[in-house]
């Protein structure tokens, strides 16, 4: 079966396609939010767009803004399923939060960068009535991110859990090296005596694996990312597997007790003798995109990555700069 490949941008004044399954219409929306940051403005423009709209709006119970007091208050596993579209105001961690509860239903999550980086953002505060017009003309498309279904297999039995950034398996402190086996489609890759290993998909590629000099890679590419973290050893590059492929991480003997992190958020510790096994989720992230700018003018802009060029030639270059003899 062919996968359907998006666009990173589109075309000025053109009715934009969507990609996945978006809704037919907004009868209710969503807003998950960050429990520390000051979201009252956008509340205003958000319960606004829906009254005009005649739409429904729901919250979490555990968060019920007061921007948003008259919102119904559903729980997680209703949440979604209930929801047309969810809006998410905060950070990255939010917007991971808000895809965690709607992809099991399909339903797409707008992101409003109230953090630092907001990478996963599709807009800032100030565009987001610009954006709540747009969308409810239709004019915008859902973007897939691959997210990965991560079994962790323990004496207790499997337990699986859902990452669209990452799963870190990292070594205990205080208690020595993780020792850490790496293997793809059942064969053996490498063992690593490391900190510990970072498993994840393109979306994450520009936060932790990045910062510990890992590729930028583009949300499209249907790629699972295996980085190492301090190994001992002369290979320390990053491993790219198909999304397809079983990847599974076996904690050696030898090893420090493993804590495992799934989208910054702790899971467990993991004793040697478990096993880790990581294949493409069912279940993507849907993301609203509105073409406004694409995956690479995001990233130049988040990573502020500085242009020789136009920062200009501080130096005059010489005709011939090669010493006489």
């Amino acid at each position: 079966m062919t996968r359907r490949v998006p666009k990173l941008a589109f075309t000025e004044g053109t009715k934009l396609m969507s990609i996945g399954s978006p809704p037919k219409s907004l009868n209710t929306v969503g807003v998950v939010t960050h429990p520390r940051r000051n979201c009252d403005e956008l509340f205003t423009a958000i319960v606004g767009w829906v009254r005009a709209r005649g739409a429904r709006l729901i919250g979490l119970p555990e968060e019920a803004p007061a921007g948003v007091s008259h919102a119904d208050q559903l729980p997680g596993e209703d949440f979604a399923s209930t929801a047309d579209l969810v809006i998410a105001a905060g950070g990255d961690g939010t917007i991971l939060r808000a895809l965690a509860l709607a992809a099991p239903a399909g339903i797409p999550v707008l992101g409003v960068n109230l953090g630092r980086l907001g990478f996963l953002a599709e807009v800032d505060p100030p565009e987001l009535g610009r954006a709540l017009e747009a969308v409810g003309a239709g004019e915008y498309r859902v973007e897939e991110r691959l997210a990965l279904e991560c079994t962790l297999h323990t004496d207790d039995g499997p337990t699986t859990v859902r990452a669209f950034n990452d799963l870190v398996a990292w070594r205990t402190p205080g208690f020595g090296q993780a020792a850490l086996a790496v293997s793809v489609g059942g064969e053996l890759f490498a063992r690593y005596a490391a900190d510990g290993i970072i498993v994840a998909t393109p979306t994450e590629s520009t936060a932790y694996t990045l910062s510990v000099g890992g590729p930028i890679v583009s949300p499209v590419v249907d790629a699972i990312l295996v980085t190492p973290l301090a190994p001992h050893g002369l290979f320390n590059r990053t491993l790219t597997i198909a999304a397809a492929e079983l990847l599974e991480i076996d904690v050696l003997g030898e090893s420090a007790p493993v804590v495992v992190e799934r989208d910054g958020a702790r899971e467990r510790e993991l004793t040697p003798g478990t096993r880790i096994a990581v294949r493409r989720s069912d279940a993507p992230g849907l993301l609203v995109r509105l073409g406004w700018t694409s995956f690479y003018g995001r990233a130049r802009r988040k990573l502020q990555l500085a242009d020789p060029i136009e920062l200009g030639n501080t130096r005059e270059v010489k005709d011939n700069p090669r010493p006489r003899a």
